[in-house]
C-alpha cells in the first residue's frame, strides 16, 4: 500500500494524529463499557535533577484483571507517559504519543518541545473522552533540556493541560497517595528523598484503595519506578524497587500498621 497523498490544504504536515485521521482511521472512537478494565494509580514527583514516577502494576474490573500491566512508558528519550482509566485505550494513547513524537522529529528534523508534547495530547484526550465510553486521563512528565528542569503535566477529562510545580497523581488511589505527598513534599528534594516519598505514597494508595495493587511479595511483582533526568528516561531495576517497598512494609509490620504520628 502506498503512502496517502494530500494537497496543500489538507496536508497534515508533521502531526501524526492528523495524518492517520486524514487517512480514514479513527483510533480513539468506539468501544463498549464491557471492555472497561481500569489501570489505576500513578505518581510523579519533581526533585532537584528531574522527575520521579512510580505506578502500581494492577488492572481491575470487577476483579483483578492483570497483576503486571505497565502504566508508565518512555514516549521518547526525555519524556514519559502514564495512564489511568481504560487500560486498553491508555496503551493506545502511549503508542500514538511515541509514534507522534518520532514522526514530528523525522518530518521537521527538530525535536518537539516538552510543552508541545503536552499540548499535543489535549485534543486527542478530548476526542476520546467525548466520543467513547473508554475514558482515559493520562499524565506526561519529562526532563526539559531547554530549561534543565523536570516538569509534570496533568490533564482533566476534557483534555485541559496544566503544569504542576510539585507532584501529580492519577487513578483511583489518588486521594490516599496525595495525602502522603502533601505531608512529605519539599522543594529541591534530592533523588533518594523523592524515590522514598513516591514509594511511600503508592504504598498508602495500595493499602487503602482496593483497585490499586501494592508490592506483591508472593509473586515478586513490584511497582514500576523511573527517573527522568538529563540522562533521559531510566527505569529502576525491579529487585531494587522490591527492596525499597520491603523496607516500608517491614516498618509497617513492626508498628502493626498503627499510625505513629510521623510520615515514614
Amino acid at each position: 500500500m502506498g503512502l496517502p497523498l494530500f494537497d496543500a490544504v489538507s496536508d497534515p504536515g508533521p502531526n501524526f494524529y492528523e495524518l492517520i485521521s486524514a487517512s480514514g482511521h479513527q483510533p480513539f472512537t468506539g468501544g463498549t463499557h464491557d471492555e472497561q478494565i481500569h489501570a489505576t494509580t500513578v505518581i510523579a514527583v519533581r526533585f532537584r535533577e528531574g522527575v520521579v514516577m512510580v505506578a502500581d502494576r494492577q488492572a481491575t474490573a470487577q476483579y483483578v484483571a492483570s497483576r503486571d500491566i505497565r502504566k508508565i512508558e518512555a514516549a521518547d528519550k526525555f519524556t514519559a507517559m502514564a495512564i489511568s482509566g481504560s487500560a486498553a485505550r491508555g496503551i493506545q494513547f502511549i503508542r500514538i504519543a511515541q509514534l507522534s513524537f518520532e514522526h514530528y522529529e523525522k518530518m521537521t528534523s527538530s525535536v518537539l518541545s516538552l510543552e508541545g508534547k503536552a499540548n499535543f495530547l489535549s485534543p486527542i484526550i478530548q476526542e476520546n473522552n467525548f466520543k467513547s465510553p473508554l475514558y482515559v486521563v493520562p499524565m506526561l512528565a519529562g526532563y526539559d533540556p531547554n530549561h534543565n528542569v523536570g516538569r509534570i503535566f496533568e490533564y482533566d477529562g476534557a483534555g485541559g493541560c496544566y503544569e504542576r510545580a510539585d507532584f501529580n497523581v492519577i487513578g483511583s488511589g489518588s486521594q490516599f497517595a496525595e495525602g502522603a505527598l502533601r505531608l512529605g513534599f519539599v522543594h529541591d528534594m534530592d533523588l533518594e528523598s523523592a524515590l522514598e516519598l513516591a514509594a511511600l505514597a503508592l504504598y498508602e494508595a495500595g493499602d487503602n484503595d482496593p483497585s490499586t495493587g501494592g508490592p506483591d511479595f508472593v509473586r515478586n511483582i513490584y511497582p514500576i519506578m523511573v527517573t527522568l533526568t538529563k540522562d533521559g528516561f531510566q527505569e529502576i531495576d525491579s529487585d531494587v524497587v522490591g527492596e525499597r517497598f520491603r523496607r516500608i512494609n517491614d516498618r509497617r509490620a513492626e508498628s502493626r500498621g498503627i499510625a505513629g504520628g510521623q510520615l515514614r
